[in-house]
């Protein structure tokens, strides 16, 4: 026998003999040591606290968007152009897009936008009032003169 397999037997030995000491007089092993139970318990606990801190962010965050849910005014076709308008802005790169906080001149997207504010124009005809029509027809000039700004500084790139 090598001095190697003298070592694995003697390993081997060793760990039987504590699993010997480990039994109890009638043969079964020992009951489960309290520390081991207490680390279950924590784990339990533990288990037990995130989803209670879970449950807290998502009720906080329910909250928070239903603090944010106020009484709108009434809607008018002014809001509603101007909601168009403002989107033009951004494709035209006038204001930051709000979710990527960058300025990009989007020139198709920026027109379509425009269109469909001459189409609501030109579809509510004789149903506007004064003020309607100057505000629409002011909002058109303005943006038709930023597409114009921008339409020449891209191509000057």
């Amino acid at each position: 026998m090598t001095d190697d397999d003298k070592i694995i037997e003697e390993n081997r030995a060793g760990d039987a003999g504590e699993a010997r000491a480990k039994e109890q007089p009638d043969g079964n092993a020992p009951p489960d040591e309290p520390e081991t139970k207490d680390v279950f318990d924590a784990g339990q606990t533990s288990r037990q606290d995130d989803a209670d801190r879970r449950a807290d962010t998502e009720r906080l965050a329910e909250e928070e968007i239903q603090s944010h849910d106020v009484p709108l005014p009434p809607p008018t076709l002014v809001t509603l152009a101007s909601g168009l308008a403002a989107q033009a802005m951004v494709a035209l790169g006038v204001f930051p897009n709000p979710a990527t906080g960058t300025s990009v001149m989007l020139l198709h997207q920026a027109m379509h936008l425009i269109d469909m504010i001459d189409l609501l124009y030109e579809k509510t005809a004789g149903n506007r009032s004064d003020e309607e029509t100057r505000t629409f027809e002011n909002m058109l000039h303005e943006l038709r003169m930023i597409y114009l700004a921008a339409q020449n500084e891209k191509s000057k790139r």
